[in-house]
């Protein structure tokens, strides 16, 4: 299991689950806005992983970014366990055979 460090404190990496997609969609964080909320996102991955509220976990990235440090650290666990998650390799399987098959019929 991969870490990251904020202030100084290291975090595990929570793994890719079904829970934690629905824990992150509870947060306002959907699957499909990933990419489009990369800061909405790490605050809510880095409060899973942290047990803390968002209020908490995003008080604690600001002094870190003022800290001069930045969230490398936090971006590269959250996509390590992605890489890592049977759950999410199977949901981008299943995604590109729907793709496939779609294609195939146009």
């Amino acid at each position: 299991m991969s870490k990251f460090t904020i202030n100084g404190v290291s975090y595990p990496a929570k793994p890719f689950s079904f829970n934690l997609i629905c824990e992150l969609e509870e947060k306002g964080v959907s699957m499909e806005e990933m990419r489009k909320k990369p800061t909405s996102t790490a605050r809510a991955y880095f409060a899973l992983c942290a047990g803390f509220d968002d209020e908490t976990a995003g008080s604690e990235i600001e002094k870190h970014l003022i800290a001069g440090e930045d969230l490398t650290g936090l971006i590269n666990a959250m996509t390590q366990s992605m890489n890592e998650s049977d759950f999410f390799l199977a949901l981008s399987k299943n995604a590109e055979k729907k793709a496939a098959k779609k294609k195939e019929k146009e």
